[in-house]
């Protein structure tokens, strides 16, 4: 072999390795259960902040936010917020928390140093969904029986635009530049399109297969999946190209989803068959699934990735589990 054609199947060899190490086989990830810890009736979401310190509970029937040590599992605090909290999102900074409250028509906005509710802001019916975007300037609110998406300019605390979104908004995405945002309207099979940066304007639908419910944008902004309730289905949209790419069946009404922090694996909430899925991304197959507690509603993963907690609001328990590579 000539000498000179070394460096080149060197190099080959090399990117051949890194592309191994860039695409895990998740089949070799397993999870281990840690264990499960009661919360007041009806645990309905909850969140990691994004600096891993608390994971909020939002306990609908219980009328109150709780606040969770990830390291002991022990509660911290709870925080009655006079109707039933039913989703949440941290400011990228992990100071404030917004939660939007099912019954009352309004979000509000929670200081976590002093544990107090600083501001209340009226929005559409039944609101569920709320999203801050990555550079902490707006927060999304999905109007269930409004049919809207609010716009809230989180310095002022007001509603500044209203998005006609249709039947049943609730997903919600920012990508991680904060200047796109999807909307899934569950009562169609499209999600739509919002350019940020102009005034909160939608651009187009995507069509993605019946029931659209929960999204999540991966780290290089290049695919979103999302959860098809009534289908079973997760679906793989390629966000350049505005179409679904993939799709897997992973069993009964897949609600919440939570993409891993490296962006490989997603955890779902499989509702009637009591389980959490794991999908292999990369291959979209579904590659392991876990015992918990009946009806999980909600996921939320570390953001270190070493960690997945998921909510039973019918037994008012949250399962922990330990991700093993």
């Amino acid at each position: 072999m000539p000498v000179r054609s070394l460096p080149l199947i060197l190099s080959i060899a090399l990117t051949c390795i890194g592309m191994g190490q860039s695409q895990p086989n998740r089949d070799s990830l397993t999870l281990s259960r840690v264990g499960d810890f009661s919360v007041p009736y009806g645990p309905k979401s909850l969140r990691f902040s994004p600096d891993g310190k608390v994971v909020a509970v939002d306990c609908l029937y219980g009328h109150k936010v709780v606040l969770v040590d990830p390291g002991t599992r022990k509660i911290t605090a709870e925080i009655p917020v006079g109707g039933e909290p039913v989703e949440c999102s941290f400011s990228p900074d992990s100071r404030f928390l917004w939660v939007s409250l099912y019954n009352k028509a309004k979000v509000l906005q929670i200081d976590l140093s002093s544990q107090k509710i600083i501001s209340q802001v009226w929005v559409g019916k039944v609101p569920k969904v709320v999203e801050v975007s990555p550079n902490g300037k707006w927060l999304y609110v999905a109007n269930w029986e409004s049919g809207t998406v609010n716009v809230i300019d989180t310095a002022t605390s007001k509603v500044v635009r209203t998005i006609r979104a249709g039947r049943i908004p609730r997903g919600v995405a920012f990508t991680h530049d904060s200047k796109w945002a999807y909307l899934a309207v569950m009562g169609s099979t499209q999600v739509l399109k919002v350019d940020v940066e102009q005034n909160h304007r939608v651009i187009g639908p995507i069509t993605v297969g019946i029931t659209p419910r929960h999204l999540q944008i991966d780290p290089q902004d290049r695919f979103m999946y999302v959860s098809n309730n009534l289908a079973g289905t997760i679906s793989k949209v390629d966000l350049s190209a505005r179409k679904v790419t993939a799709r897997v069946h992973v069993g009964k009404r897949p609600r919440t989803i939570a993409l891993s922090p490296d962006g490989t694996a997603l955890y779902i909430c499989r509702y009637d068959d009591s389980k959490l899925g794991v999908v292999d991304v990369a291959r979209m197959k579904q590659v392991h699934v876990y015992a918990t507690r009946t009806h999980p509603i909600g996921v939320t993963v570390s953001p270190d990735g070493h960690s997945v907690w998921v909510s039973s609001y019918r037994t008012s328990t949250i399962r922990v589990f330990d991700v093993k590579p």
